[in-house]
């Protein structure tokens, strides 16, 4: 038996177009029943509960529907609410804060500090309304599914009027339109298929099926689940493959991506982490200025002060006991951090979500797209029924080749497996295409995804499947029926005759084959062979690859006809070739993200809606269920109640055939749990789940526009690692609020002990720093080397570290003690200078001396705040430039405020000499020395107490 690859015309037959003569319209449609199961109805009951016909409406009609049942759009898909994006911004807690601090600054006289804090304020909303209008823009650019037109079948009016296929709106798509679907469609509304001539769509975006559904004409069962409705198209999913015909049912917020978009809308958003710290901060700030400013009132009376300028006083001690620099600087961390994940593929809509991404303890993450590469891949080839040949190579490129036990296969010097790659790809309708794009070639599939597949594995193994499909020519074929479960096509071989090429189901390939080929001969097929090629194709379904068998045979010109009768009746006369098995693969780096989670302490979770078996291998394969775990089915959840539930998901790791109402609870329950959940998907089914997770995440690519609008991050690149990458940029913006907070609140701490003190310890002396000093001190020196701090790069054990617990807060009670005893040393040093000075060079000198401390002691604290734990020498006093050029610039600003003439008149300074600035810098750097012996100390003291 030899293998006919000549020279030939290729042929394209005719499409087969069905001239159908349906009953007209037998009422106007009105009522139509929401609740009516679709799925369970004959086609032709279907048309008289719609007062349809296969031949659809006419446009009067059309016209009266679609003011009856409304436009074919789901509300709330419009442009950008600005006025509401702002109001977001302003409900921050520490702008009530602020905006207390504004008004007693406004009592107490103080102009200035009023209009610094409301700049402040102004400031951080318009920080945050940039980022997230900026982010809207760019999701809107992203937007790239949308479908504007539907072909319909319209009458052209009268009981008797022609039909005419006509193009309109997808938003004038009403109940009873009859819709014309060819691959390549966008399907406009939910309908019912009653004509189906080998029709596939890709419901991914709905059910998570990552094959695409075969669809038919025929009932089924009332009682079937969304996924499993074969004869209904729904709206937003795509045809892939044969053409159809089905009458609209439902529109707009009918349909089954309307009742998503209802369930969205029923759903309270979480409160995200960094909203609960910050609310938790803003009660501490006003409880400590309320507290301090009392308590300046109380020691100033004692002190013999009038009542009204010391009142004045408490009230500026009380705000500068607040850091309202705080508010500016966040903001500045969190777009910082959102910067950063753009370059890492993670466009940010919530400027709240980059703090929340960090502190995730738990990713629930769909399959299809996001762990795989949504791309149907040949994985493996079983050449007769026991010699495997692997692939390599992942998605569309026809990059990679053919192993076997780790060694290269010649498939040039391999005849068996080049006629089964050449079999395999003439019994196909699909077709590769290059792109030339800006980020370099793409490589597209038109058709099925899996016929697709078996194309690129032609292509990896040296075949040109178009100079094949010249060479050999289609003459006839039988297409795929969903009953036949098999392909056969037709090729013109020149001398040889005609080669006939079928792919099917293992099992009914194998049984129209009367014989095995071996090279270019063919020996009788055995019962042994049979049992070999169907084990081979039980363990590679098991594997979670679909398989098809492939098979061959040579004819006369003459017996086309006969032949083509015979395969109808299952007679067998083929040679079995082998099997192919095709799966959605993982994405190459999926593994290694995982890895990084585990050893993050993240859970990760795999959410699909995808068969059990088919989840079970790919989360095996990259490590998300590990030995002895098990997959969770949807159905049984649906008996199970919340206790329940929150039990299971404690330990479960993979849920398969979910639906969003159970993708919806998962995430309740792990929220229940105490639980930081990000949940990503790309499909509308996922969004409801999306809207309840801390953080949401959505594909760009290949993301509906439903989820895109619902999550607070979308992916550039739909890859699983970008989301790792998000979580580690988010674990670097807390750290770098952390010590910026830190920086701050010491700042203050130590100006509000210093000015206290300075009232109890020194009798006659005046104020040690007067208003305008604190202000320069926190809007000048620390205004520069806060932002510094915001932009300080990440700490190499960033992912080593467990989640944070979901109750940490922003100050706790380790920050506390180590910002007290800063806060004291501080005020220890610059009142020493200060009484010292007072003593020696009189009032103005002294407080310039404090004024200059103080600042400088700001200068050699952002060293030591740059990390919790390292010491500076490990952490690298230059690896911050920012900081390096920060403090610079602030000692050289402070040095100006006391030698510059206007500056010493504003601030009411004086010139230091040269021995006075040594004094200053020696006992402010010397807090620079407290911290590294506290950093050295307390881990050994953690460590005696544990082992204690």
């Amino acid at each position: 038996m030899s293998d006919p690859f000549g020279s030939g015309r290729r042929h394209q037959s005719p499409e087969d177009v069905s001239d159908m003569r349906d009953p007209v319209p037998s009422g106007p449609g009105e009522g139509v029943q929401r609740e009516v199961a679709w799925h369970s109805l004959e086609a032709e009951e279907a048309f008289s509960r719609l007062g349809s016909s296969a031949l659809g409406l006419t446009a009067e009609e059309a016209r009266r529907r679609l003011e009856q049942h409304g436009r074919n759009e789901i509300p709330g898909e419009g442009e950008i609410d600005i006025p509401e994006m702002v109001l977001a911004q302003l409900k921050n807690p520490l702008n009530a804060v602020l905006a207390a601090a504004a008004v007693i600054s406004f009592l107490a006289g103080k102009a200035v500090d009023m209009a610094v804090i409301a700049a402040i304020i102004v400031f951080n909303t318009s920080m945050g309304f940039i980022q997230e209008y900026r982010a809207e823009k760019a999701l809107q650019m992203l937007k790239s599914m949308t479908s504007l037109e539907a072909e319909l079948l319209r009458r052209s009016g009268g009981e008797h009027g022609g039909v005419l296929e006509t193009r309109v709106k997808t938003a004038e798509v009403v109940p009873g339109d009859v819709l014309m679907l060819e691959a390549g469609d966008k399907v406009p509304a939910d309908a019912r298929i009653f004509e189906a001539a080998n029709l596939d769509i890709d419901e991914s975006m709905l059910t998570g099926e990552s094959i695409p559904v075969s669809k038919t004409a025929q009932p089924v069962p009332a009682s079937a689940p969304v996924a499993d409705r074969k004869n209904i198209a729904y709206s937003g999913s795509i045809v892939t493959h044969g053409r159809g015909k089905a009458v609209v049912f439902g529109t707009g917020m009918q349909t089954e991506m309307g009742k998503i978009a209802k369930l969205i809308g029923e759903t309270d958003k979480a409160e995200t982490p960094i909203q609960r710290r910050t609310r938790d901060l803003s009660k501490k700030l006003g409880v400590f200025a309320l507290f301090t400013s009392c308590l300046t009132l109380v020691i100033g009376l004692l002190r013999g002060f009038e009542f009204t300028e010391i009142l004045l006083f408490s009230l500026a001690s009380a705000v500068s006991a607040i850091p309202e620099g705080l508010l500016v600087v966040m903001t500045i961390t969190l777009a910082v951090g959102a910067h950063r994940m753009v370059r890492r593929n993670a466009l940010i809509r919530k400027l709240q979500a980059v703090e929340t991404l960090g502190s995730v303890t738990v990713i629930c993450t769909d399959k299809t797209g996001t762990l795989t590469t949504n791309q149907m891949t040949l994985r493996e080839v079983v050449v007769g029924g026991t010699r495997s040949v692997s692939t390599t190579g992942v998605g569309y490129a026809p990059e990679g080749r053919f192993e076997a036990e780790g060694a290269p296969v010649d498939i040039s010097h391999d005849e068996e497996l080049s006629l089964l790659l050449k079999a395999a790809a003439l019994c196909n309708d699909s077709s590769l295409r290059r792109h030339e794009t800006d980020e370099g070639v793409k490589w597209e599939i038109n058709g099925d995804p899996t016929e697709g597949a078996l194309v690129v594995g032609a292509e990896k193994g040296g075949v040109r499947v178009e100079d094949l499909n010249s060479a050999l020519p289609r003459v006839d074929e039988i297409p795929f029926d969903s009953k036949r479960m098999f392909m056969a096509t037709f090729h013109d071989a020149g001398d040889e005759g005609v080669m006939v090429c079928v792919k099917g189901a293992p099992e009914t390939v194998l049984a129209m084959c009367c014989e095995m080929a071996e090279g270019d001969e063919a020996r009788d097929i055995s019962e042994e062979d049979v049992r070999d090629a169907t084990e081979s194709a039980k363990r590679m379904a098991s594997e979670a690859m679909r398989v098809l068998g492939v098979a061959y045979q040579m004819i006369d010109r003459d017996d086309v006809a006969d032949f083509k009768a015979k395969l109808e009746e299952r007679v067998r006369l083929l040679a079995f070739l082998g099997l192919v098995g095709m799966i959605d693969p993982p994405r190459p780096e999926a593994n290694g993200a995982i890895g990084l989670c585990k050893a993050a302490g993240i859970k990760v979770l795999m959410l699909t809606g995808d068969h059990k078996l088919t989840a079970d291998a790919i989360a095996r394969e990259i490590g998300i269920l590990d030995r002895g775990g098990t997959v969770v089915e949807g159905r049984e959840l649906d008996g199970m109640g919340d206790e329940e539930l929150d039990r299971m998901v404690e330990h479960a790791r993979v849920f398969a055939r979910v639906s969003p109402t159970h993708k919806h609870r998962i995430v309740e329950a792990l929220r229940r749990r105490g639980e930081v959940v990000a949940m990503t998907g790309d499909g509308v089914n996922d969004a409801p789940a999306l809207k309840a997770a801390e953080v949401g995440i959505a594909m760009g690519i290949t993301g509906s526009d439903v989820t895109k609008e619902t999550a607070e991050m979308v992916l550039a690149d739909d890859n699983f690692v970008s989301i790792v990458n998000a979580v580690e940029e988010g674990r670097v913006v807390f750290e770098n609020i952390r010590k910026v907070t830190k920086y701050l609140i010491s700042t203050n701490t130590a100006e509000i002990l210093t000015i206290q003190a300075a009232l109890i310890l020194i009798p006659g002396a005046p104020l040690i720093l007067t208003p305008i000093m604190i202000l320069w001190i926190n809007l000048v020196t620390d205004g520069l080397l806060d932002k510094s701090l915001a932009l300080e790069p990440k700490e190499e054990d960033v992912m080593d570290e467990p989640p944070r617990a979901p109750g940490t807060k922003l100050v706790d009670r380790t920050m506390v003690q180590n910002v007290v005893i800063l806060g004291i040393f501080m005020a220890t040093g610059t009142l020493f200078l200060f009484s010292r000075e007072l003593d020696q060079e009189g009032q103005e000198s002294a407080r310039t001396i404090a004024f200059v401390t103080m600042a400088m002691f700001q200068v050699f604290n952002a060293l030591n705040c740059r990390s919790r734990t390292k010491s500076i020498f490990k952490v690298g006093i230059l690896t911050n430039k920012y900081l390096v050029v920060a403090i610079a610039a602030s000692f050289a600003l402070n040095f100006l405020a006391t030698t510059v003439p206007f500056m010493q008149t504003a601030l009411g300074t004086v010139a230091l000499s040269f021995h006075e600035w040594v004094a200053v810098l020696l006992v402010s750097s010397s807090i620079l020395v407290v911290d590294e012996v506290r950093k050295a100390v307390r881990p050994r003291v953690e460590r005696a107490l544990r082992k204690g």
